[in-house]
């Protein structure tokens, strides 16, 4: 039960996930996982499930939960230029609306550039350097979700992008921001953060403070 709950405090309060239906072309299993090269009928991409019992041929319905670029698996031995970290949907018509084959241009600057603080952009792109450094961020409250395992989430952008990966996860046990505050946010950064069921974070920020 404790399971489901975090499952379903998860999906209601972490993302706003997009939802995609595609039939499988290829599939294979490994470390808890189910990797899916899937085809939406006008792009094919991989996806990566909490494993399930699923062949190629079947169509999957599931909901965006983060894009990875070149990510590599360690159980499989091997790496995905682009691949989609999804969960479970019972939706049977959605098309997805983010295509791996329309990747945003990179921009490495952020909007609310001043000392001392790094655009979001640069810890995606160059996340290795910065794991377990405290790192500080200047940008807009987008989103809040509070009391989920404790803790308050808070994502901020700061205008910057790196392959479409614009949106970074802050948290903390201080009371949140407002949503469209532009504050800075002081905290560690960790990188390849899974909390199960499909709940990927290619970078997340933790023990975050933030001030005006």
């Amino acid at each position: 039960m404790k399971k489901i709950l975090l499952s379903l405090l998860l999906s209601a309060g972490l993302f706003g996930a997009t939802n995609y239906t595609g039939s499988i072309l290829e599939t294979m299993s490994s470390g808890g996982y189910t990797y899916m090269k899937v085809d939406d009928g006008k792009n094919s991409y991989w996806i990566a499930m909490t494993q399930r019992d699923v062949k190629k041929g079947d169509k999957i319905s599931y909901s965006e939960q983060g894009w990875m670029q070149n990510f590599h698996s360690k159980t499989l031995n091997r790496t995905f230029d682009s691949i989609l970290f999804a969960g479970a949907t019972t939706s049977k018509s959605a098309k997805p609306e983010k295509k791996v084959q329309n990747i945003t241009p990179s921009k490495m600057h952020s909007d609310y550039t001043t000392k001392g603080v790094t655009p979001i952009a640069e810890l995606f792109k160059n996340r290795e350097k910065y794991v377990n450094k405290t790192i500080t961020v200047k940008g807009k409250v987008t989103k809040t979700s509070s009391g989920i395992m404790k803790l308050n989430w808070i994502h901020i952008q700061d205008g910057s992008n790196f392959q479409n990966m614009n949106d970074l996860v802050f948290t903390s046990t201080q009371t949140p921001p407002k949503v469209g505050e532009v504050v800075y946010a002081k905290g560690k950064l960790i990188k390849d953060k899974d909390f199960g069921y499909g709940y990927f974070y290619p970078v997340i920020i933790q023990e975050t403070s933030f001030k005006k």
